[in-house]
């Protein structure tokens, strides 16, 4: 009889007027995503060959000049020759063109990792970069260590240098990037959506379900595992589906490639940092991803319980899960009193956990994926005990006498 009930629910939801044009909608978001937005993404290490044309024009003729009048200028900071200056770079870019026209990416990843070695000014004189940040100069310096701890792992590596590798566009690259943005919380609101009537829908049938040979608190325990089967099913579905659709363009990319991760805030400096791969990253974000699910699927079944209206229950499920925004900033470490990292919407974004990247924004150290993992059980507990009683009070026969 579970596994009966199981399937009929599960292709409930399925085959669901609400559902159906959900899919199409993401389907789409998906592609636009994997064929427009992430190719076309331009980064500060995104490199424009014709505008490097035109800045090596312009440069090779004020080269010239300079050795007509015979005036080879002064930098004013270091005293150097501007001559001299400007040479080294007419070389390099116009290597760089080169090594890029000629596909040659692992001669292009080591000469622009060598022009950045000498220091982060290309980073922190960047108007353009973090310039809403409250703290720019800090976050320019932060990519800065990030960049060169990838370029770095890159020639470490023996796997193949393509042009999708270091613009972090491979498959892999291109799913951990989505993660690590607002990834999470698309696929959590995913999975609010197709879970928000699993069980209001059955009031429009009160007398056949009524009289169902299974207790009321199974039939709640068989819905939500149907609704966390059916959401994790779209959800893997659509990551795998946008990994294949990236790697056709740029290649799948490795597990093994490694992910700059912040281990502490000591120095702010490169021994500040640790790397991951991106196999464990990945995989700690689908544990986090399942019990974050589940725990949104109980809320769906506590809050139908008591409001009986699935567009109510998908508002108020949704607030909660974007209740973070409401009180984030950067200088934002306590609530009512409380360290920030005591509370589970800490731990929503979870690859920014894993990454150290809520620490670094909030500039502490007390955020961790085990510490996110102690606190998401205990949440899952203290829903648990709360669907137990509710479950009680609103019985089946309450919860299906008209309103």
């Amino acid at each position: 009889m579970n596994r009966t009930f199981l399937k009929h629910e599960f292709l409930i939801t399925a085959r669901s007027m609400k559902n159906i044009p959900f899919l199409i909608f993401i389907g789409v978001l998906l592609l636009s995503y994997c064929l427009l937005i992430l190719p076309s993404e331009e980064t500060k290490e995104s490199f424009y060959p014709n505008e490097t044309l035109d800045y090596l024009t312009e440069l090779e003729g004020e080269q010239q000049l300079r050795l007509k009048k015979g005036n080879t200028g002064v930098v004013r900071m270091s005293g150097a020759a501007v001559y001299a200056w400007n040479d080294y770079y007419y070389w390099l870019d116009k290597a760089l063109l080169n090594a890029y026209e000629d596909r040659n990416f692992t001669r292009y990843l080591h000469l622009r990792t060598n022009a950045l070695e000498g220091g982060a000014q290309e980073y922190i004189q960047d108007k353009e970069l973090f310039k809403e940040s409250p703290f720019p100069g800090k976050d320019r310096m932060h990519l800065y260590e990030q960049t060169m701890m990838r370029y770095e792992n890159y020639m470490t590596k023996e796997h193949p240098i393509t042009y999708g590798l270091i613009m972090e566009k491979t498959g892999l690259q291109g799913l951990q990037k989505f993660m690590l943005d607002y990834g999470m919380y698309f696929f959590l609101f995913c999975a609010i959506y197709f879970s928000s009537d699993v069980l209001t829908r059955d009031r429009k049938n009160r007398s056949v379900l009524q009289g169902l040979p299974l207790s009321w608190y199974r039939q709640l325990n068989l819905k939500t595992f149907s609704a966390f089967l059916y959401a994790n099913l779209v959800i893997f579905g659509m990551a795998i589906v946008g990994v294949l659709l990236l790697a056709i363009q740029f290649g799948f990319g490795h597990f093994n490639l490694d992910v700059p991760i912040m281990i502490s805030q000591q120095t702010f400096t490169r021994t500040d940092y640790g790397v991951i791969s991106i196999a464990k990253l990945l995989g700690l974000i689908s544990l986090a991803m399942l019990l974050l699910v589940f725990l949104f699927v109980r809320l769906n079944i506590i809050f139908s319980l008591l409001v009986k209206n699935e567009w109510v229950v998908l508002v108020l499920t949704t607030i909660i899960l974007f209740s973070e925004r409401i009180y984030y900033s950067r200088t934002t470490r306590e609530l009512f009193g409380f360290d920030v990292s005591s509370f589970p919407q800490t731990y929503f974004d979870f690859g920014k956990v894993v990454t150290g990247e809520k620490n670094y924004l909030l500039n502490i150290e007390s955020i961790t994926a085990m510490k996110g993992f102690v606190v998401l059980f205990t949440t899952w507990a203290i829903i648990e005990i709360v669907l137990f009683f509710i479950s009680r009070i609103v019985n089946k026969r309450r919860f299906y006498q008209s309103s």
